[in-house]
């Protein structure tokens, strides 16, 4: 099953919930004439957070909730964001955990872009 069905399948599943977190799996990238390879989720983006142990790497996806401006009903979207654990961390897959870490990983996103 591909990455995305994956998780539009978790959140057709669970409809209540409305972030999870999971390990990157591997995806099939096509890269022109050269063909196909078997490649690690996200790896550009995590290339980007550094220097890293590859078993830290974590990605939580976040539905999209319908009162943003960019909802569409037919084709609701899910924002995947590539995180790193620390050596001893674990986080629960409830949205209780997730969805605060979602919003300080926004707000510094923000600080980042704006000032």
């Amino acid at each position: 099953m591909a990455t995305t069905d994956q998780d539009a399948q978790f959140f057709t599943d669970h409809p209540d919930r409305q972030a999870r977190i999971r390990a990157p799996s591997k995806v099939i990238e096509i890269n022109g004439q050269r063909g196909a390879s078997v490649v690690d989720e996200m790896r550009g983006e995590f290339w980007s957070l550094g220097d890293h142990d590859k078993s830290r790497r974590r990605i939580i996806v976040y539905r999209v909730p319908p009162d943003n401006p960019m909802y569409d009903p037919a084709r609701p979207q899910l924002l995947k964001i590539p995180i790193l654990l620390f050596a001893d961390e674990t986080i629960t897959d409830e949205d209780s955990a997730l969805l605060p870490e979602i919003h300080r990983i926004m707000l510094e996103a923000r600080q980042k872009i704006w000032g």
